[in-house]
């Protein structure tokens, strides 16, 4: 009996070190640098206590990100069934707004006002573009709540941190190519792909904002490069 249980104790740690492990594999985003959040996890957040602004909006950006990731992952199922690795199509994707290394959102040149100045203008670019996914026949109920999700958080950003045109970096919008039907597939795949990254990034950024001290809010706009001394 004694050597049962061992062996059920050997196989119980096992189990919770490789459960660690698997936990423990970073994610880059599309700005190229290690994420501190997937997207999919909400990390120091007590949801038996108040939640502030930013552990809401990550709340709130995480369930986007689910949504949209499962959006995406539908459409190309449906329309790229004979390929099951989507980087085979890096090549032919269109360019859409990402966030990018220069917008304050790494932890290398952090800024709070920077970050969510351009969170506010890549996410409004998609939601202006995104009648052009409403039109295809994928899930409608999901297609319809990414578009309510989307815009909730902008007011969100908007209302609380009150946003002047001055932190927003406006993105232009041309009309998205329709040319064949091969290049809406890869149109509709791009504008997907791209915001699943763009969620990614969000996530992690607004993840790191909510866990910041309440003190730190306004220095970082003074200072952006408060954060360089602290571990990465």
């Amino acid at each position: 009996m004694p050597s049962a249980l061992n062996k059920a104790l050997i196989l119980f740690v096992i189990l919770a070190v490789s459960i660690c492990l698997v936990d423990a594999v970073p994610v880059y985003s599309s700005m190229g640098e290690l994420s501190e959040t997937s997207g999919d996890e909400v990390q120091d957040v007590d949801v038996q206590s108040p939640l502030n602004d930013r552990q809401k909006w990550h709340l709130m950006a995480r369930d986007l990100h689910k949504d949209v990731k499962t959006l995406r992952d539908e459409q190309f199922e449906r329309d790229f069934r004979e390929t099951v690795n989507m980087t085979a199509y890096e090549g032919v994707r269109i360019s859409t707004p990402l966030l990018r290394p220069s917008d304050g959102c790494l932890s290398r040149n952090f800024s709070t006002e920077r970050c969510l100045g351009r969170i506010y203008s890549v996410l409004t670019w998609y939601k202006e573009n995104w009648n052009y996914i409403e039109k295809e026949n994928l899930t409608s109920n999901l297609a319809n709540d990414i578009k309510h999700k989307t815009k909730r958080l902008l007011e969100a950003i908007n209302s609380q941190l009150q946003v002047s045109e001055g932190q927003m970096d406006p993105i232009s919008s041309s009309p998205l190519p329709v040319k064949s039907a091969w290049m809406h597939k890869t149109t509709v795949h791009s504008i997907l792909f791209n915001f699943t990254s763009v969620m990614i990034d969000t996530c992690r950024a607004v993840n790191y904002m909510s866990k910041r001290k309440g003190g730190q809010r306004r220095k970082d706009v003074k200072r952006p490069n408060d954060w360089a001394s602290e571990k990465n």
